[in-house]
């Protein structure tokens, strides 16, 4: 996806979870904690799972300690 547009749509999310705060406000304090709370535990819910997305740096999986520059033995044997 294009920087600017990833840009512009940052930039209106955040201008829309400011005015449903504002709004929020008019109805009290407890309403806007509550909304403050909701919003940072999904916020920390997307970022957990986006940093459980990434692949390891350097390695080609997650189940060997091989990098992807490692030579590689070629073994003729048939297993029954």
């Amino acid at each position: 996806m294009d920087r600017r547009l990833t840009a512009l749509f940052a930039t209106a999310l955040v201008g829309v979870v400011v005015v449903v705060g504002l709004a929020l406000s008019a109805l009290g304090s407890l309403a806007l904690v509550v909304y403050l709370l909701l919003l940072t535990a999904g916020l920390s819910l997307l970022v957990r799972r986006q940093r459980a997305l990434q692949p390891p740096t350097g390695r080609t999986c997650t189940c060997c300690t091989s990098t992807v520059r490692d030579p590689v033995t070629v073994v003729d044997r048939v297993v029954p």
